[in-house]
């Protein structure tokens, strides 16, 4: 596989973190293109529509960060994996991906979309809090006997869901960081789940790698 590997980030968005997150755990040396959110048009130039994160593996374009994962597992063969060759397996990592997008996706947004506002609505945070403690259950469960969601080793599971639910477990020091972490951390907290945010910490230092 010795055409160049560019990914076009959207940096603190969860499925760009998913998707370096992948590249990191399989070792794939790419070029990270940093994205404008003001300017999408060198997403559009390069692939036909203006989402983050796109990946182009020489002249080939794929965008959506699920398809992407797909990608890198199919042409990337000898590296660890992030789905299974086992039909069931498989299955469970796919409804990881599903408990991500239906159950902690909408509490995450609802506090992304006020950020962007830089204002609070105190009812949709409420809501947004309950929904992702309630997300936060399920991975506690989970984790109850093993390091990672499904065994020993992290897979697609592991980096489709703490990306998605880390701005609730911002540190102090993180939310330093940006006033963008600033206002998750003041608006989205994760309650009483030390093997959650233990794991959330885990799977995230596959991003400095």
């Amino acid at each position: 596989m010795d055409r160049p590997v560019r990914l076009y980030d959207l940096h603190p968005s969860p499925n760009n973190i998913k998707v370096r997150l992948a590249l990191a755990f399989k070792k794939i040396p790419y070029e990270l293109i940093p994205v404008d959110p003001q300017n999408r048009e060198p997403l559009i130039k390069a692939s036909g529509q203006s989402l983050a994160p796109l990946l182009l593996h020489g002249e080939t374009a794929v965008y959506d960060s699920y398809a992407i994962l797909r990608y890198l597992d199919a042409n990337w063969r000898g590296t660890p994996q992030l789905f299974s060759e086992e039909r069931e397996r498989h299955k469970r990592i796919e409804e990881w991906e599903n408990f991500s997008r239906v159950e902690c996706a909408p509490a995450v947004g609802v506090i992304f979309a006020q950020a962007i506002e830089g204002k609070i609505d105190l009812e949709k945070k409420k809501k947004a809090n309950a929904m992702i403690n309630r997300a936060t259950e399920r991975i506690e469960n989970a984790l109850a006997g093993s390091p990672c969601l499904m065994g020993d080793a992290p897979n697609a599971a592991d980096f489709t869901v703490a990306p998605m639910i880390m701005y609730g477990a911002l540190s102090e020091k993180a939310a330093a960081a940006n006033p963008f972490a600033r206002f998750f951390y003041a608006n989205l907290k994760i309650e009483d789940s030390p093997k959650t945010r233990a794991w959330i910490g885990r799977i995230m230092e596959w991003d400095s790698k």
